[in-house]
């Protein structure tokens, strides 16, 4: 029984964290697959993405995402792709493993509409064995010092984007799922939060070498706060680019990018908070790239 309380305790205390399913990534200008999944083959082709993100790195015990992905146009109308994500703060861990199909149709000349369709598996974990095997904690002998993981779910997300001369506005719905989820090694059971996600944006360009692009996105959901967040990202000659950020009430950050080589790029954001400590709130994302179609061209 006191082995359940503690699970459910920290179950709970970490709803901040499971309350945001997908984590976001804000290499969304590089990599728009991670903002939307109907940008899978619509974006760019036979591109491949990985990336590293630390939030709130003041904290020994922050979140930390890993990202891969990967998406290509299978013909002229249709794109598929595929990303898995592991995000961990603490002893907690989530899972996600998702393939997509996408479909572009163009209803009046130059004005397309992107569908999305994911569908994939989602798992949580609680770590505690990394808990308990701390030397500085005196466990209870009748709590567990090993993992417990959830049933794997299945999980979906649709999307749609329209675009039309360099403006794109598109809905997502993410974690779509079935039922509820439960543990294997302990009564308890939950049903993972269904988010939504609203976004636009449009490419200026600005002079001939120039381009600048704003962003605006809506996310929220189930127990989950509407929060807004607002980008730019200005490029010279597509080779180097840069990106301001401001998110919820007091979220700011910075990105800076290049076409490193051929087809490989590289960028890296960073967020800090006017309502936080710095040494507290830190975040800080590293993104590589690669289209290994242009990258396997012979010259």
């Amino acid at each position: 029984m006191k082995k359940l309380v503690y699970i459910i305790t920290g179950f709970l205390l970490s709803s901040s964290v499971i309350a945001q399913q997908l984590p976001f990534s804000e290499s969304y200008f590089l990599d728009k697959y991670s903002l939307s999944s109907a940008y899978a083959g619509n974006s760019s082709n036979k591109s491949l993405f990985t990336s590293y993100r630390r939030d709130w790195s003041g904290l020994g015990a922050g979140p930390r995402t890993f990202r891969l992905s990967y998406s290509d146009g299978y013909n002229s109308n249709t794109g598929i792709g595929g990303k898995m994500i592991i995000d961990r703060a603490g002893i907690f861990q989530q899972f996600f493993a998702l393939a997509t199909y996408t479909y572009k149709l163009e209803f009046v000349p130059e004005h397309f509409l992107f569908f999305g369709l994911s569908a994939g598996i989602y798992r949580n974990s609680l770590n505690l064995s990394d808990y308990y095997n701390d030397p500085q904690y005196n466990f209870d002998p009748s709590l567990i010092s090993k993992d417990v993981k959830s049933k794997v779910k299945f999980i979906t997300d649709y999307s749609l984007v329209y675009s039309f001369n360099g403006i794109q506005a598109g809905v997502l719905f993410t974690n779509v799922n079935f039922g509820e989820s439960s543990y294997k090694e302990v009564d308890l059971k939950y049903k993972p939060l269904s988010n939504f996600q609203l976004h636009a944006t449009y490419e200026f360009n600005l002079k001939q070498d120039w381009n600048i692009s704003p962003m605006v996105i809506v996310r929220g959901g189930g127990s989950i706060k509407t929060q807004l967040e607002l980008a730019s990202q200005v490029m010279y000659k597509k080779k180097v680019w840069g990106t301001l950020i401001h998110r919820g009430k007091g979220v700011w950050g910075f990105g800076i990018g290049a076409n490193v080589y051929k087809s490989i790029v590289f960028n890296y954001n960073y967020n800090v908070s006017s309502n936080i400590a710095v040494n507290s709130f830190q975040n800080h994302e590293i993104t590589l790239g690669i289209n290994l179609g242009d990258f396997m061209k012979k010259d």
